[in-house]
């Protein structure tokens, strides 16, 4: 499951925030994209308080998959 290749630059990625009111962190921020090297669909999602941290999350995530990190290596 841990990716040890670099997402490359030009994967789009596709972000998500769901709420879901049962939990302690009631909101899901998600990212997804396809890795090219195995057409397989990757995922990292992350419980945050409240909408505003979970969009500054996956803005993080977008940043540095745009920089050329892997989002699975991206900081939190």
């Amino acid at each position: 499951m841990a990716d040890k290749t670099f997402v490359p630059v030009d994967v789009r990625l596709t972000t998500d925030i769901e709420y879901r009111p049962d939990r302690l962190n009631p909101c899901r921020a998600r990212v997804r994209w396809f890795d090219p090297a195995t057409k397989r669909r990757l995922s990292l999602s992350e419980g945050k308080a409240d909408k505003d941290e979970a969009q500054e999350w996956l803005q993080s995530i977008i940043e540095a998959a745009e920089a050329g990190s892997c989002p699975r290596r991206s900081p939190p």
